[in-house]
């Protein structure tokens, strides 16, 4: 089989089937001598020799065929015997568009040795041991912010279900998440398709919170990249599957919206793989199967984007064929890298990873250890889930290969390695980017701290513990000390991701003030010259709203890249270089002076050097009381030229409460309280009366990227203030 297979592939010499397995071997040799180096084995002694590398001496060697417009053929040649079970030999379909046609690929063990095998010392026992699970697929989905990638989990968990289950199951449930309409946190899934279990892992697509993606992709053997099939590759679609690609992740193409009017699948597909060949993937890599689906409508295809099939069967076949299967080994003791931790107010923590080696039961023993010279702590298991669909179920084992969740242990946390007390093997600790963004959280200090009547945590142990809480659970923010003893600096990789921390702290009952978000610098050791985070900022905008775009990103110390069409008519996009620090605060203004058709996606890019004095890139001041009170609408209306107010006439302020953002760069102090003189005169206009303008909603967003570094955030479960540090206190 393997002959005959070589012989299509014009491997071989001309001729009928070698005799044996000997003369096939040497066949084979002599087809593998004009094409690689010597084959590399790794031998020892009393077991058979294994093929551990056969790389080529140079491109052109590689492959006869040389490279097409999308990518190397393939070609692969391995020593066989017939007593060794050969793998199933498989043969693509060929793409005009990815160049030549894919040749299949053959991967054998060699049971002998050959005089121009290059032998390396080494002990295989315990890799013969492992062995391929064919019941399980570990796959993480990955995507840009808005491509449809918990759509289409959805709508695999919605298909699999069986029948008589009616629950209605969503990736997205939290509360944030459904009123944004973004994940922003990672979550397991598992669906059960032709007998084996996919389980599913659903990342953020923000830049903000790639920390998940990172951690996350330790779980999963290969990945599925979603790409809108109007849009194309987005800034975070590079970031992730740069990520994919760096731990040599098998990536799964899937072009996802292709019943959009303005869909393009063939020109996401080129501009996908000039993007796998820029980030430097290897030609195995770039040889990414593709797949067309609609994740609304349930609908994919692996052959022509407009004939979809009426289901998601052909994506779930191509994942089952191209997603590596996970080897484990039955005999080699407990590993299993801790890559996401929950909360029961019933059973406390909740471990989360992929079991790697051994098994894990109720009532075990286990031991933690944070790398190879973390201390080793033990505890026991006490309760056991696996995954289907998005709930977990209780189990009494788990074996290598499947992703479970543990509780039983409190001194955990995320990159600890779980292992065998008796024999501790821990994992490489989990590495993410460093943090971009800090700001300053405190406890509430205003005049009216504590009036709100659903705060419930207003001291500064309950902030602390809360912080140190999130910091476990999310590698990517960390805490540290602030300027007093009950305020703390929190550092991360973006506003919004400090805004959802914010968010879900207020929903939970905290008070708390907060500092205005600052870049973080560092001093480049070769240099010694401070650097600042640099980020690559993509900007679709309509055509007739391009100028006021290029002139904020110009007025913020961005550089042009780059501008091409986009997916719609009268769509352009812009692509900038800038600094975080410019970034702050321009989804909000963009969106003002665009009347909302401006979208704007970034990705951290490089360090650069950072300028001397700090730029105030504020365009507006603030309007701050000058009296404590309640705000009249004389007041308002008095002050309604000077700019635009988000206090009402009846709301209680106190000095140095910011209630407006004035028209000019200054700041404006204004009495709100002031009421309106009563005497005995009519006046003339007495009958007219003014209408009160309209007042201006901000969100946390919003406020943000307005506040200066001389105002704090007055944070309360029912609204924010906005107020000066030093103005009344």
């Amino acid at each position: 089989k393997f002959w005959a297979s070589s012989r299509a592939m014009g491997l071989l010499a001309n001729g009928g089937p070698p005799a044996n397995a000997v003369a096939c071997r040497a066949s084979i040799a002599n087809a593998g001598d004009a094409l690689r180096r010597p084959r590399a084995l790794q031998h020892n002694p009393g077991s058979r020799p294994r093929l551990i590398s056969w790389p080529p001496a140079s491109e052109s060697e590689a492959s006869p065929w040389g490279r097409g417009t999308r990518g190397l053929g393939s070609v692969a040649v391995a020593a066989a015997a017939s007593s060794v079970p050969l793998r199933k030999l498989r043969r693509r379909r060929g793409d005009g568009r990815r160049g030549l046609a894919r040749l299949a690929r053959a991967g054998a063990e060699a049971l002998l040795q050959d005089p121009a095998t290059e032998l390396v010392s080494g002990t295989a026992s315990e890799e013969e041991e492992e062995v391929e699970r064919e019941d399980i697929r570990n796959l993480a989905i990955i995507a840009h912010v808005d491509h449809g990638k918990t759509t289409l989990v959805d709508a695999m968990m919605r298909q699999s279900a069986v029948a008589g289950d009616l629950v209605e199951h969503h990736m997205d449930s939290n509360q944030i998440e459904q009123e944004r309409g973004i994940t922003i946190l990672a979550k397991n899934a598992a669906v059960r398709y032709g007998g084996v279990k996919v389980n599913l892992i659903d990342t953020p697509g923000h830049a903000d919170f790639g920390g998940e993606v990172e951690r996350i992709l330790n779980m999963a053997d290969g990945c599925l990249l979603l790409v809108d099939a109007a849009e194309g590759p987005m800034p975070q679609t590079k970031f992730v599957l740069r990520k994919a690609l760096e731990l040599g992740r098998r990536v799964i193409v899937c072009i996802n919206k292709v019943d959009k009017p303005a869909s393009r699948p063939d020109w996401v597909l080129d501009a996908t793989f000039d993007l796998f060949s820029a980030l430097g993937a290897s030609d195995e890599l770039s040889d990414f199967p593709v797949c067309y689906a609609s994740g609304i409508r349930g609908m994919s295809s692996i052959d022509d984007p407009t004939k979809l099939q009426e289901d998601l069967k052909p994506l779930m076949q191509l994942i089952l064929e191209e997603c590596p299967k996970p080897r484990v080994s039955s005999t080699k003791p407990l590993q299993m890298l801790v890559a996401n931790l929950d909360y029961s107010d019933y059973v406390g923590r909740i471990c989360v990873g992929r079991l790697r080696a051994g098994s894990l039961r109720v009532g075990q023993e286990v031991g933690f250890q944070h790398g190879e010279d973390g201390a080793l702590r033990t505890a026991k298991v006490s309760k056991l889930w696996e995954y289907s669909n998005n709930d977990r179920v209780e189990v009494e084992e788990v074996r290598a290969g499947d992703i479970c969740a543990f509780a039983g242990v409190e001194d955990v946390h995320i990159g600890d390695t779980v292992v065998d007390p008796r024999c501790p093997r821990p994992l490489p600790p989990i590495i993410v980017e460093e943090p971009t963004v800090v700001m300053e959280f405190g406890v509430n200090t205003s005049p009216l701290a504590g009036k709100c009547k659903n705060s419930t945590k207003l001291t500064g142990t309950m902030l602390k513990n809360r912080l140190e809480r999130e910091a476990l659970s999310n590698i990517a923010v960390r805490v540290e000390a602030g300027s007093s003893s009950e305020s703390f600096k929190v550092k991360g990789r973006g506003t919004l991701q400090l805004g959802i921390l914010i968010e879900n702290m207020r929903r939970e009952g905290f008070e708390l003030m907060v500092g205005a978000p600052e870049v973080i610098r560092r001093r480049d050791p070769e240099t010694g010259l401070m650097t600042e985070p640099i980020e690559e900022a993509v900007v679709e905008v309509p055509m007739s709203s391009q100028g006021v775009v290029i002139s904020e990103m110009q007025s913020r110390g961005g550089i042009q890249l780059r501008t091409e069409a986009g997916a719609l008519e009268g769509l352009v996009i812009h692509t900038f270089e800038v600094s975080t620090r410019g970034l702050i605060g321009i989804q909000g203004v963009l969106m003002k002076k665009t009347r909302g058709s401006a979208t704007i996606h970034s990705q951290f890019s490089r360090w650069g050097p950072a300028p001397e004095e700090e730029q105030r890139l504020r365009q507006k001041g603030s309007i701050y009381c000058t009296k404590a009170g309640v705000a009249t609408a004389h007041a308002i209306l008095a002050g309604k030229a000077r700019g635009e107010f988000f206090t009402e006439p009846g709301d209680e302020v106190y000095e140095g409460m910011c209630v407006g953002i004035h028209n000019r760069e200054q700041d404006l102090p204004l009495n709100l309280t002031k009421i309106k003189n009563v005497t005995n005169v009519r006046e003339k206009n007495a009958l007219q009366t003014d209408a009160m303008p309209p007042i201006l909603k901000m969100t946390i967003d919003d406020y943000l990227g307005h506040m200066d570094t001389d105002e704090v955030l007055e944070v309360t479960p029912d609204l924010f203030r906005l107020c000066k540090k030093e103005v009344g206190r």
